[in-house]
């Protein structure tokens, strides 16, 4: 025992600094193929490194430090209904999420295929968009998760068609009956005059560029609204 006890008064202040040692800040970011990087070059549609998460996971680094670390669960094609009908439940995976803030940007596939009036394949009306969207707020909500909704980005050409703007309409609303702030992508976006030439041939996806921008849109929101949660990382 005599000769333990020198080990034991070595592990202890070990022990305390690994008790005070911050944690990391995970952001969950859920969404469709322009929040996991998609650009449309040369007739391709590719998931870029310089995406709007990588940005902004820079961004948050550059200023909170490099404790910020984002999770992307986006996947193209993916319609907001897919988080409540995956194999694994939404209620499960925040359940078992170490995030502390949920992003999540929808819209432009539930537009889509509403749009040709596909139900076969899932169509969700602007309605019932709401209905799922604030089932997942609340669902975070109730595993201690701060959530914030992001707008989409404006479509251009003939994906204009599709009419994003009543699942916009809807994304604010579930904001503010939820009480949960929202990254006004579209709604920015549209008030530049040039915004269609940031746009990838595709008229669907960004470019790097406006990216970029949207990635600086939702940094100002999260440093706004959370600024004392990346704080505790210090």
């Amino acid at each position: 025992m005599i000769r333990l006890l020198p080990l034991l008064v070595l592990a202890a202040p070990l022990l305390v600094q690994a008790a005070d040692a911050p944690a990391a800040v995970v952001i969950a970011a859920y969404g469709d193929s322009t929040t996991a990087g998609v650009i449309s070059s040369g007739g391709r549609n590719v998931i870029s490194k310089e995406n709007e998460m990588s940005y902004l996971q820079q961004m948050l680094q550059e200023k909170y430090g490099p404790d910020i670390r984002i999770e992307n669960h986006g996947s193209p094609g993916a319609q907001v209904s897919e988080l409540i009908n995956a194999k694994e439940s939404w209620e499960q995976r925040m359940a078992q999420s170490d995030a502390s803030i949920i992003l999540i940007n929808y819209a432009i596939n539930d537009a889509r295929v509403f749009s040709g009036k596909n139900h076969a394949h899932g169509a969700e009306s602007p309605q019932d968009f709401n209905r799922i969207l604030t089932e997942l707020v609340k669902t975070a909500k109730a595993h201690g998760k701060q959530v914030v909704l992001q707008q989409p980005n404006p479509l251009c050409g003939r994906a204009e068609q599709w009419n994003v703007w009543p699942y916009v309409y809807q994304i604010n609303a579930v904001a503010r009956e939820q009480q949960v702030p929202v990254v006004r992508q579209y709604e920015l976006i549209k008030q530049q005059k040039t915004w269609n030439s940031q746009m990838s041939p595709d008229c669907i996806h960004p470019t790097k560029e406006l990216y970029q921008i949207k990635a600086q849109q939702t940094f100002a929101l999260l440093s706004q609204n959370f600024d004392a949660v990346f704080k505790s990382t210090h």
